[in-house]
């Protein structure tokens, strides 16, 4: 696997011996990094398609920085979109909050298609449980005054790891890193306004049946507004590429990729593809009505 990190975002590739298909970039969710899919981004390559999986700024291996927790979903869909930009319109794989970064990519036209794993929701759909509502109590002060916001073992155990045998969740959890309180507060309230219309990609929706962060009934509300075909995977929670037999629903993605018309799929030209576009508005233009 080759790492690469210059004044940009980190970003792990792999490089498939025939490259045949068009670049995959993989989203991570909060909390994580590149390294979710490290598992995932070999089977990729084996179908043809150059693996990448990108990890935000302030998310290790890129250097830590003061301002990790007033640092927007804007911020993370900027590092991304400038990844994007170097592939050619790739194919995403967003997961948790990455399914909203991949979604306002789209809304760009910064992606050939996409396929949102448990993904956080735009504007008008809400992510709130009782039991996420709950939880989040003691996190408030990060939330409301965009401060670092701490992973914590009971939540993470409770909410993301549920699905994952319980003598592996210290392993797991010792990787995850703080986020940010602001693009976490922005993912809880769905601010981000992307209409349906600008979202013009082939769209896959996946959602484990026993997910506790972000439920599968937001995946359906997600696919349906949007037009994308929906999977509620049958006995997942939300830390999908890591729960066992992770790899059935992975060939599931990788099945959609591989049927999608051959101009999308396969490597080649791309045209009208935004170079000049200020992702730094993605704030203020995304909120507004």
């Amino acid at each position: 696997m080759a790492s690469m990190s210059q004044t940009g975002p980190h970003l792990d590739t792999i490089l498939p011996a025939q490259h045949t298909g068009a670049n995959v970039l993989c989203l991570p969710g909060m909390f994580a990094g590149s390294w979710v899919f490290e598992k995932v981004l070999p089977l990729i390559a084996e179908r043809g398609y150059p693996a990448h999986a990108v990890s935000y700024r302030g998310h290790p291996p890129n250097p830590k920085f003061d301002g990790l927790g007033s640092a927007s979903v804007a911020d993370y869909a900027s590092d991304a979109a400038n990844v994007a930009r170097t592939l050619d319109r790739p194919i995403l794989i967003g997961h948790s909050l990455g399914g909203l970064v991949a979604l306002l990519l789209l809304g760009r036209n910064l992606a050939r298609a996409a396929i949102l794993v448990s993904p956080a929701p735009p504007r008008g759909i809400t992510v709130f449980t009782v039991e996420l509502f709950a939880r989040t109590l003691n996190q408030l002060p990060s939330l409301l005054f965009n401060r670092p916001l701490v992973p914590k073992a009971a939540d993470i155990n409770a909410l993301v790891l549920n699905c994952v045998p319980k003598e592996q969740r210290a392993e797991i959890f010792a990787r995850f890193t703080p986020d940010s309180g602001r693009a976490a507060r922005q993912a809880a309230l769905g601010i981000y306004r992307i209409p349906p219309r600008a979202v013009r990609a082939p769209l896959l929706v996946v959602a484990g049946d026993n997910d506790r962060f972000i439920p599968s009934r937001i995946a359906g509300k997600v696919a349906r507004k949007y037009g994308g075909q929906l999977r509620i995977a049958p006995k997942r929670g939300h830390y999908f590429f890591g729960e066992p037999g992770w790899e059935t629903e992975v060939s599931v993605m990788l099945n959609w990729i591989d049927g999608l018309p051959r101009v999308i799929r396969e490597r080649g030209p791309d045209v009208n593809v935004p170079t000049d576009e200020n992702f730094m508005t993605w704030d203020r233009v995304r909120m507004s009505k």
